[in-house]
């Protein structure tokens, strides 16, 4: 690849990279910004006026036109900043919310992906959690592709929550953006039992597919008949990195020592 071809794709990767960044963090945060606006002009007393607003954003538009250029461009940087620290924020605030939804907090989200780890230490005796880093490295790759999306998916959902809570906050400077606040936090809510579901049921099928594959990469070459539990119980020592309980080896018979015994000399032995 020679250096115009080179510096075009890194061109093409950097417009992609910058597209993904403007959909991910500033246009949903130049939404929050602006509500956020909003709100500072109108506040709870005046939260619907209309004519209020619209003398705001007139005045807005007045003081823009005396102002520089370069003032003006300084300035809508800062606004880009703001969103993008928003967006951010909301995306940190929705990987929080992904741990706290699969913790073992009860009623959350995670109880499906709990309820999935039950089945399969039931069925197949063995512990996702350790099973689930070797099935990985054996899967398709169209079946890593499908759980990542599913994934990115739940991630996303979390984010869109992640806002709704942000709504939610603003409220308390202006009313009407806790009604968007609870509409966002729901739709978040929806999105990630969906993706949560679809989560756990692509990993039971993943574990369903990919355990005698697990098997053989790790040398367990477990006849076709085995059933999922003994298929389990010889993976348990290798998850676990312990040696297998074998039974105890049976002692070697003794017979058992005789009553001394008188030699004609007189002296005592033993037999």
């Amino acid at each position: 690849m020679g250096v115009p071809d080179m510096t075009g794709f890194l061109a093409g990767l950097g417009g992609k990279l910058a597209e993904r960044w403007l959909a991910l963090l500033t246009l949903p945060g130049c939404l929050f910004v602006a509500a956020a606006w909003v709100a500072s002009g109108l506040g709870q007393g005046h939260a619907l006026d209309r004519e209020r607003l619209a003398g705001t954003v007139s005045r807005w538009y007045e003081g823009a036109q005396d102002t520089r250029p370069g003032t003006l461009g300084v300035i809508a940087v800062g606004l880009l900043l703001l969103a993008a620290l928003a967006g951010l924020a909301a995306r940190l605030i929705g990987h929080c919310v992904l741990l706290l939804w699969f913790a073992r907090w009860p009623g959350s989200l995670g109880q499906s992906m709990r309820m999935l780890e039950k089945r399969v230490s039931d069925y197949y005796k063995v512990d996702l959690k350790l099973l689930w880093p070797r099935l990985w490295l054996v899967l398709a790759p169209h079946v890593r592709k499908e759980l990542r999306t599913v994934i990115t998916k739940v991630e996303s959902a979390t984010v869109v929550g992640a806002w709704g809570l942000g709504y939610l906050v603003l409220g308390y400077w202006w009313w009407p953006s806790s009604g968007i606040g609870a509409v966002v936090l729901a739709t978040g809510w929806g999105l990630a039992q969906q993706g949560t579901s679809e989560l756990a049921a692509l990993v039971e099928s993943a574990v369903d597919t990919g355990l005698r594959p697990v098997a053989r990469s790790v040398g367990i070459s477990p006849p076709p008949a085995a059933s999922p539990a003994d298929l389990g119980l010889q993976l348990a020592p290798i998850l676990h990195k312990r040696l297998a309980t074998a039974p105890p080896a049976p002692r070697r018979w003794r017979p058992p020592a005789g009553p001394p015994t008188r030699n004609r000399d007189g002296a005592s032995g033993g037999t």
